[in-house]
């Protein structure tokens, strides 16, 4: 499954509603109520945007993310071997 940044009309399983749901636990759990369904829709917008900035963020930094990669056979034995990773493609 690829990652999904949202959009307000396309919310469902993507950062932006992972976002909204964090929000809402968090109030939660500092103001000891539930969030008010007021504003709803504009928090929705907001964390739509907030996550297509992030992804687009990431996209044109992408080279940046990771430039070394370790790779272990996990068996204990043997040597880990050490890539420079030259290119890296999400796919977002």
């Amino acid at each position: 499954m690829a990652l999904k940044a949202g959009t307000v009309a396309s919310f469902s399983g993507s950062l932006a509603e992972a976002m909204d749901i964090a929000m809402k636990q968090e109030w939660q759990a500092v103001k000891g109520m539930a969030l008010p369904s007021q504003g709803e829709e504009d928090r929705r917008l907001l964390f739509a945007a907030i996550a297509q900035g992030i992804f687009d963020y990431l996209k044109a930094n992408e080279d940046q993310l990771m430039n070394n990669i370790t790779l272990d056979n996990g068996g204990g034995g043997g040597s880990s071997q050490n890539y420079d990773v030259t290119q890296l493609e999400l796919n977002l």
